[in-house]
C-alpha cells in the first residue's frame, strides 16, 4: 500500500506572545531537530503579531510518521513546556508542495519582517 503525505497544521496561542525576532532565535535553535527527523519533509514557521499566535506547517512522508509524532512524549510534554502552551493542530491531506528555493539552514531562512 502506498503511503500518503499528511500535514501537521498548528497553532499556539500563549498568553504573552515573543517578539518575531526572539520566535526566530527560538526557532533556529529546533532547527537541526528537524533535520534529524527522517519521515518529515518540509516545515514552515510562521508568526503572527496582530493576532498573538504563532505556528507551524509540517509535512510527513506519512500518516502513520505524523501519528507517531503527535504521540510522542516530545509533542505532549516538550513541546508545551517549551513554549508555555499546548497548540491546537489538525492532520489534513495536503495538496500540491510547490517551493521556488530549498532552505537546509536556519540563519537568513526567514523570508521577511
Amino acid at each position: 500500500m502506498a503511503k500518503e503525505k499528511r500535514a501537521l497544521m498548528c497553532v499556539f496561542k500563549p498568553d504573552k506572545l515573543k517578539t518575531t525576532a526572539e520566535m526566530r532565535d527560538m526557532f533556529s535553535g529546533s532547527h537541526p531537530r528537524f533535520l534529524e527527523m527522517e519521515t518529515l519533509e518540509f516545515k514552515c514557521w510562521w508568526c503572527d503579531q496582530k493576532n498573538k499566535q504563532w505556528g507551524a506547517l509540517y509535512i510527513f512522508e506519512s500518516e502513520e510518521a505524523v501519528n507517531e509524532y503527535v504521540n510522542s512524549d516530545i509533542w505532549q510534554k516538550v513541546v508545551p513546556e517549551k513554549y508555555g502552551c499546548t497548540p491546537t493542530w489538525s492532520i489534513v491531506e495536503p495538496g500540491p508542495i510547490l517551493s521556488k528555493k530549498e532552505i537546509t539552514v536556519a540563519k537568513d531562512s526567514w523570508i521577511s519582517d
